[in-house]
């Protein structure tokens, strides 16, 4: 038997509901097995909630379009959150998440291959995360983000990776990049923070490892590196006050160099600070330093080591 509502009858059924007829939340869930494989989402204007999943296994998959440079899952207004989980080599994810209003707002990327790429933006958020997960040889991370209360994790496993960070305009900003292979580069940077506690750990185990970082108007913030291996090199930049950098080679032929510029606080006059840590053969270290109340200390232990560090 069938039933059929008249026009009345369903005004009169969505007037009784009153708002919670209109605040659902919008869900996408797309799962594809095979190849050439590709998938897209678009949620915008809806509150209080939009969900994203794609999963593929396969080879050659797009979320977005080659290399992630399009985006294809693109979320804005209310809060979204992005689930995107790809086996296989050649995959590629474009995940654009703008002027997202509420708590939480998440992207969360899982590679399992060869040769993928990720690319997030996310802009005008208060809460966001996101997470990239990369197990392969060949991988390249692309995020930029700008808000507040923001956390981004990179893990990135194997060979020839890349990871680039940039966060613009945020406050409270937690950076965590983690690199276990050899040839991999990171470059992290806040910009125009004008902000508090923009903290980075960048950790990288192997061989011909590289990491740049740079934090710009920022104050009471940490920008640590950790390098395990051979061949790393190392560069901070820090602009501000109250501004920690550490850097931890073990291994030869490392060069590290931590420059910051920027004044003591109020009494009891803190400034900021500088370590270096060296354990190795052929090691570089080099701290420059601007303004006053300033702190630097390098430890080095092997041979051809050298240390360079200006004050003024």
């Amino acid at each position: 038997m069938k039933f059929r509502l008249s026009a009345l009858t369903l005004s009169m059924i969505l007037s009784c509901a009153g708002p919670f007829a209109i605040a659902q939340s919008a869900t996408i869930t797309v799962s594809q097995s095979g190849t050439g494989n590709t998938g897209a989402a678009e949620q915008s204007g809806v509150e209080p909630s939009t969900s994203a999943t794609i999963t593929q296994v396969g080879t050659n998959n797009h979320v977005g379009g080659p290399g992630g440079t399009t985006a294809g899952i693109v979320q804005s207004n209310g809060n979204g959150i992005v689930q995107v989980s790809q086996t296989g080599s050649n995959n590629n994810v474009g995940i654009v998440q703008d002027s997202l209003e509420a708590i939480p707002s998440i992207a969360d990327i899982v590679q399992a291959g060869n040769a993928n790429s990720a690319v997030t933006h996310q802009s005008f958020d208060s809460g966001i995360d996101i997470h990239v997960r990369q197990n392969g040889s060949g991988n390249a991370t692309n995020i930029s983000q700008g808000g507040e209360d923001s956390v981004i994790r990179v893990t990135q496993n194997g060979t020839n990776n890349d990871a680039t960070v940039v966060g613009d305009g945020t406050t409270r900003l937690g950076q965590a990049i983690e690199q276990n292979g050899d040839g991999n580069t990171v470059t992290a940077t806040a910009i125009n923070a004008d902000s508090n506690n923009a903290d980075y750990t960048i950790t990288q185990t192997g061989a011909h490892n590289n990491a740049i970082a740079n934090q710009t108007r920022s104050s009471f913030s940490l920008l640590s590196i950790q390098q395990l291996g051979a061949g790393n090199q190392s560069d901070i930049t820090q602009t501000g006050d109250l501004q920690s950098g550490t850097i931890n080679q073990n291994g030869s032929g490392n060069l590290a160099s931590i420059n910051q510029a920027g004044f003591a606080s109020a009494e009891p006059r803190l400034g900021n600070t500088a370590l270096i840590t060296q354990a190795g053969n052929n090691n570089n270290a080099t701290i420059r330093q601007a303004g006053d109340a300033f702190t630097a200390t390098v430890s080095q232990i092997g041979a051809g080591n050298y240390a360079n560090v200006y004050q003024h």
